[in-house]
């Protein structure tokens, strides 16, 4: 299939000033909602808590919602998992503790006021939820889990951490599990069956798992920069990674725009994206560098314009077929992908056109710039990139 004639040269890069300033000018637009409205960060890198509760049959979504939201929990999104019929649902909050600073400080009071002043007393998690204790004196399970129980936490539990003269104990407390999973069994009584998955996720986590996945990107895009330096030619390599951060640039700054949540699965769409930008860029700079060698266009420019010529029905077909394998996932496939997929959406359009308008108007930018930096160095070509074969 031909989406454009066979044979015909089309001149694309007549039009590379206003597409690159189009281009940093999104690029910069990005940016700037970046900095200042900021991304909305999922649980994975804001905190917060996942449960998958599971249901005899489905339940009504709306009643779940207003009854999960009792417990607590800031504005907990509730979706139906797998198959309807299945009767599970996905319940996320960015609430990492429900336990507050007041019902602490009494039950820190009441084990001083019948047990004794504590020597140890440190939270093992960001969510309060589980305290280490140590008493100057040994002390008795009973004895501490009745000042649990008189400080209002009576479904807490006690433990020896290890068996030794003057052990430490583990309180560990009612959280976000114990209270929904109380209050849905309370509500819906047998029909309910339960928490199959629940997840946590502290903001220092969080914040790790958010440097660790840029971290993941920057080195991704380091990595191409020596790929197609070696592949093709070192002023190849300029053009393929300032795609592919206008790619990523203008992918983020859609997402601070429309305020979708930002969370691991997009940095994984993204580096889906840098993949599939990067394989656009490689056929089109394979055809540059074969069209070179050939001595084909009375220029680098013609050369470039003949070689997107010739692979733009290639490109075309590429991008739409898997453009509308992608809708069909962001329509269809549920809340908890649709992100993802409107992610790989926005990065399969700007992917396509930065390999054209981005990618190879930054070749001829730096091959000029190099022979006048090394005119003797021009050879036959005059300006045109020195001609290699490695690959």
């Amino acid at each position: 299939m031909e989406f454009f004639k066979p044979g015909k040269r089309y001149d694309f890069l007549s039009l590379w000033k206003p597409m690159v300033v189009a281009s940093a000018v999104l690029v910069a637009a990005s940016w700037a909602l970046v900095a200042t409205k900021g991304l909305n960060f999922g649980i994975d890198f804001a905190g917060g808590t996942e449960a998958l509760v599971n249901f005899e049959k489905p339940v009504d979504l709306a009643e779940l919602r207003e009854v999960v939201t009792t417990t607590g929990l800031e504005q907990p999104e509730v979706v139906a998992y797998g198959l309807t019929a299945e009767g599970r649902y996905f319940i996320r909050s960015r609430t990492q503790s429900l336990l507050s600073e007041a019902e602490l400080a009494r039950l820190k009071a009441t084990m001083v006021e019948k047990v004794g002043q504590p020597q140890v007393w440190e939270a093992l998690d960001e969510a309060g939820e589980q305290v280490r204790v140590q008493f100057a004196e040994r002390k008795t399970i009973a004895e501490i889990k009745a000042a649990l129980d008189a400080s209002g936490f009576a479904e807490g539990t006690v433990s020896l951490q290890a068996e030794r003269t003057n052990p430490f104990y583990l309180l560990n407390l009612p959280g976000v599990r114990q209270r929904l999973d109380a209050t849905l069994q309370a509500k819906y009584g047998a029909p309910y069956h339960g928490v199959d998955r629940f997840e946590s996720v502290g903001s220092a986590v969080g914040k790790q798992l958010r440097d660790q996945g840029i971290l993941a990107v920057l080195y991704a895009l380091i990595g191409i920069l020596l790929y197609v330096s070696f592949r093709f030619d070192l002023r190849y390599s300029p053009g393929a990674v300032i795609a592919l951060i206008h790619d990523v640039s203008i992918t983020i700054g859609v997402f601070s725009l429309t305020g979708l949540e930002f969370n691991l699965p997009i940095i994984a769409a993204l580096l889906a994206i840098v993949g599939y930008s990067l394989n656009d860029t490689i056929v089109v700079y394979d055809r540059i560098r074969e069209s070179l060698q050939l001595g084909l266009g009375k220029d680098l420019t013609d050369t470039i314009n003949l070689s997107l010529s010739q692979t733009i029905s290639r490109t075309v077909l590429t991008s739409l077929t898997t453009f509308l394998a992608v809708l069909s996932i962001y329509l269809f496939g549920g809340g908890i992908i649709a992100n993802f997929a409107f992610a790989m959406l926005v990065g399969i359009v700007v992917g396509t056109y930065s390999s054209i308008y981005v990618a190879s108007p930054v070749v001829v930018a730096v091959d000029g710039y190099m022979a006048k930096r090394a005119p003797q160095a021009g050879g036959s070509r005059g300006s045109s990139p020195r001609q290699v074969t490695r690959g």
